[in-house]
C-alpha cells in the first residue's frame, strides 16, 4: 500500500492545474473576430458579385399570364352523356306506359301463351315476396330512379356553368 501511496502523490503534483496567461482569454476572442471579419468580407464580395437584380415591375402579370396559359382545364366529363340518359329515360317511359296502358282482357297472343307456359307450370314458376309484387313498390321504385335522374341532370348542369 506504501506503493500505492507513492503513485497517488505523484500523480497528483504531476495533474497540477495549467494556469492560463492573463490576456488568454483576449487572444482567443481576437482570433475568433479574425475569422469572422474574413468570412464577412469573402461572404460580401460573393454577394457583391451575384447581387439581387430587381424584377420588371410587370414581372407578376407576367408570369401569371404564363401559368393560366399553360394550365390545364379539368373537365368532369360524365361517363354515360345526356343523349343515352334520354334514351333511357324515354324507355323507361314508355314501358311504364305500356305496363299502364295495357289492356286487361286476354287476347290471341296471351291465350297462346298461357296454353304454352302450361306445359312447363311445373318448372318455371317460383314466387315473388308480397312487397315485389306490390303496386306500391313500383310507384316507390319509379319515384326514386326519376329523383335520381333530376338530381343527376341537374348536378350536371351547375357543373357545366362553373366551368
Amino acid at each position: 500500500m506504501n506503493d500505492d501511496g507513492k503513485i497517488d502523490k505523484l500523480l497528483r503534483e504531476s495533474l497540477r492545474m495549467e494556469q492560463p496567461s492573463i490576456d488568454f482569454t483576449d487572444k482567443i476572442m481576437g482570433q475568433i473576430e479574425a475569422m469572422d471579419t474574413k468570412e464577412e468580407k469573402a461572404l460580401s464580395s460573393v454577394l457583391k458579385r451575384n447581387a439581387l437584380q430587381s424584377p420588371s415591375l410587370n414581372f407578376t402579370d407576367r408570369v401569371m399570364g404564363q401559368i393560366e396559359k399553360s394550365s390545364i382545364a379539368i373537365v368532369n366529363k360524365p361517363i354515360i352523356g345526356k343523349k343515352a340518359w334520354a334514351f333511357i329515360g324515354i324507355c323507361l317511359t314508355l314501358i311504364v306506359v305500356y305496363v299502364l296502358a295495357a289492356p286487361s282482357q286476354e287476347t290471341a297472343t296471351s291465350l297462346y301463351l298461357d296454353n304454352a307456359m302450361a306445359k312447363y307450370d311445373g318448372m318455371l314458376s317460383f314466387d315473388l315476396p308480397g312487397i315485389l309484387s306490390s303496386p306500391l313498390f313500383a310507384i316507390s321504385v319509379f319515384a326514386l330512379s326519376s329523383l335520381l335522374f333530376l338530381d343527376y341532370f341537374l348536378r350536371n348542369r351547375s357543373l357545366s356553368l362553373k366551368i
